[in-house]
């Protein structure tokens, strides 16, 4: 008897971090990877670094749109990564961008009801797996 339980929300889970992870970690960043100890240009640094990034968001992509998994899975999964990208975008944000930092702010306090309503449709006591 196959399992009814699916490693996809944990799989989710772990691509939005390394796709998280791809934006933050110092030696991914353009300033290191185009620095005097590096053979790379400023040119070469951005690829590299946005290359990274792609290719997390790609393979997050194609797990979501091409791991058969059940309904409710692929759900928590999704509701996963959304948590997962929220909160970065609330740690790491620079708020304090005078051009950018209002908008952000408020798209993220949205983000954020977003979240929670996600979650509260998860820890409803309706649902069944």
């Amino acid at each position: 008897m196959a399992s009814t339980r699916s490693m996809k929300p944990l799989v989710s889970a772990l691509l939005a971090l390394l796709f998280v992870i791809a934006f933050v970690v110092p030696f991914l960043s353009v300033d290191y990877l185009a620095g005097k100890s590096t053979p790379f240009d400023v040119v070469q640094a951005g690829a590299i670094h946005w290359g990274a990034v792609i290719a997390f968001g790609l393979l997050w992509l194609g797990a979501q749109l091409f791991w058969d998994a059940p309904v409710e899975a692929t759900k928590l999964g999704m509701a996963i990564s959304a948590t997962i990208a929220w909160l970065s975008l609330t740690l790491f944000f620079n708020f304090e961008n005078p051009t950018y930092g209002g908008p952000v702010a408020f798209f993220a306090l949205m983000g954020g009801l977003g979240v929670t309503l996600l979650w509260t449709r998860f820890l409803a006591d309706e649902l069944s797996f």
